[in-house]
């Protein structure tokens, strides 16, 4: 019993971290102990620790805090393509101390931050001390973190003899950088590059147009047309398109039903992506087929589910791409946790106060 009780004391000095992990199955009472030790020993940091000690890999930690936290992942992708003046906002101690990487900063002055420990809450302080800014967080790889923290800000300073960094790797396990990947150019649409790209936007995106126009701007790089309608009502409502031919003030006059059966309604129903041939022998198939002059090619139908509900539809056709599933994958999962983040923060705000 008293090592359960140590370990389960060792447990609330390594934070949030540590308790999502036990509580997910990836970790056990006695292995709390253990990164604790060798965080000390090593003078690495837990997250650091779990990896090292093959408790889990990078890419079960980033995909457990991603969806536990409700937060997107920065990919080693995104990490290479910050803007200079996005950099400045946060210095070279600061990134190494934190294990923090500034991504992009809104029209409001919002900063999204790359972290390898989301939950490091000191480290999220800091960064909004020296700022001033409302931050936004993303999980990061750590060994792609710690490589562009590197390249842009260069080596760290002499260690300090202070708690150990989220960067720091254990001395004796130190492995040398990869060479530098020759930047990315002509970028194919609707692939996992182009995804990286745009998930910035998304990061930081503070309000549900910009989330929608994130969305379009994407699947318009690879179809000729997109059509973005609301749900609402047993209804979809025309609300923005992207391509030549198609008039926005038109499509905001269109009104689907959902009832009736239908496409539309079946990808409502099962919350899952459409992609083939258009149908018409369905009246309301046929109906729409008509009003868009005639369908020709595969057709994405693409649901955006946010709880229990589809509040968002996609149609794309005439695709100038190949059409990467894992890209549309990340796209959908990346908007609705985008939509969900929202949601917890105008909860949040409107949330009376304890007591």
């Amino acid at each position: 019993m008293s090592g359960a009780r140590e370990a389960l004391g060792t447990a609330g000095r390594l934070s949030t971290l540590t308790t999502i992990l036990r509580r997910a199955g990836h970790i056990r009472d006695e292995d709390v102990a253990l990164v604790d030790a060798y965080s000390r020993k090593h003078r690495c940091a837990p997250f650091v620790s779990v990896v090292e000690l093959g408790l889990a890999d990078e890419e079960t930690l980033l995909r457990l805090l991603s969806a536990r936290l409700m937060i997107p992942v920065a990919t080693a992708e995104v990490l290479k393509r910050i803007e200079p003046e996005t950099l400045a906002a946060v210095p070279a101690e600061l990134a190494w101390s934190g294990g923090v990487l500034p991504v992009s900063v809104d029209d409001a002055g919002n900063l999204t931050l790359a972290m390898a420990d989301p939950t490091d809450e000191r480290a999220v302080n800091a960064v909004a001390d020296h700022t001033g800014a409302y931050l936004l967080r993303a999980v990061a790889p750590v060994s792609a973190l710690r490589s562009a923290v590197r390249h842009y800000y260069g080596e760290p300073t002499a260690p300090s003899k202070g708690p150990p960094t989220p960067l720091e790797m254990p001395a004796a396990t130190e492995r040398p950088e990869p060479a530098a990947e020759a930047p990315l150019t002509d970028t194919q649409p609707l692939s996992s590059a182009a995804f990286a790209a745009v998930l910035p936007r998304l990061v930081a995106a503070a309000d549900r147009d910009t989330i929608m126009e994130v969305l379009l701007d994407f699947l318009g790089e690879g179809f000729n047309r997109v059509i973005l309608f609301i749900h609402l009502r047993d209804e979809l409502k025309g609300r923005d398109a992207r391509g030549s031919d198609v008039v926005r003030e038109a499509v905001t006059q269109v009104r689907i039903p959902t009832l009736g059966p239908s496409v539309f309604s079946d990808v409502i129903r099962t919350a899952t992506v459409s992609f083939g041939p258009w149908r018409t022998d369905r009246a309301i198939d046929r109906a729409f087929d008509r009003a868009m002059g005639g369908i020709e090619g595969n057709v994405l139908v693409l649901p955006v589910r946010v709880r229990d509900k589809v509040p968002v539809l996609v149609f794309a056709s005439g695709a100038q791409s190949a059409v990467d599933p894992g890209s549309l994958d990340k796209l959908v999962s990346s908007v609705q946790t985008a939509l969900e983040r929202l949601i917890f923060q105008r909860k949040s705000l409107t949330m009376p106060p304890a007591g």
